[in-house]
């Protein structure tokens, strides 16, 4: 890889093409790089905060750490990339594809992620807090210990998702599909589950206190010995 400066890179970026090169620890805040392709290339620890990335494409590229907070990422495709610990909070990112992208640690807080794909992404101990992701599909990614404190993610896709040691509380999870979907010891207060299907979900030792179950499916749900679901 060629390691670039940030005049060259924007050189590079207005002939729509940033594939393969090394921007790690580049500062390329407050730039528009809006439909470039960027796949391969090594962005660990660089600076894209306050960015336009609108449409690009980024698949395959490292992301470790990366500042990508406040940025632009509607539509953007960042299949397999890794973003372990990269900062997204208050990015927007509708409509776009990290699905198999690794995210564990990064902090999503505060951002858009509204029909975003997830599919079998490792979002382990991820911060989804106050996020918007109604209508994202997460299923086949492994969401252990996310912390999703005051999220919406309604009518969003969690079946068969380990979900377990999540936190939820005051999320919105109305008409989501979490069928099959690992809530083991997950923190569930005042939450709203109102018509989402929790069918054959496993919520042992989940703390529900103040949830909302209205017009939920619940058939095969597990629960503790002794604990019914509050409606």
């Amino acid at each position: 890889m060629d390691t670039l400066s940030r005049k060259r890179a924007l050189e590079l970026a207005a002939t729509g093409d940033l594939s393969g090169y090394d921007l790690a620890g580049a500062d390329l805040h407050e730039t528009d790089i809006c439909a470039v392709l960027m796949q391969g290339t090594r962005l660990n620890q660089a600076n894209i905060s306050k960015t336009s990335m609108i449409k690009a494409d980024l698949t395959g590229s490292e992301l470790i750490s990366a500042n990508l907070s406040v940025s632009n990422l509607t539509a953007a495709l960042l299949k397999k990339c890794n973003l372990t610990g990269a900062d997204m909070s208050f990015a927007i990112a509708i409509g776009a594809d990290l699905e198999g992208a690794v995210l564990a640690g990064a902090n999503l807080s505060l951002s858009n992620l509204s029909c975003a794909l997830f599919c079998n992404a490792d979002l382990r101990g991820v911060n989804l807090q106050q996020a918007e992701a109604s209508g994202a599909d997460f299923s086949g990614s492994n969401m252990n210990k996310v912390n999703a404190f005051g999220a919406n993610m309604s009518a969003s896709n969690f079946s068969g998702v380990d979900m377990e040691g999540c936190i939820l509380t005051k999320a919105d999870l109305t008409a989501a599909n979490l069928s099959g979907a690992n809530l083991k010891g997950s923190e569930l207060l005042n939450a709203n589950f109102t018509a989402a299907d929790l069918s054959g979900a496993d919520l042992r030792g989940a703390t529900l206190a103040g949830s909302t179950f209205s017009r939920a499916k619940l058939a095969g749900v597990q629960l503790d010995k002794g604990i019914t679901l509050p409606s």
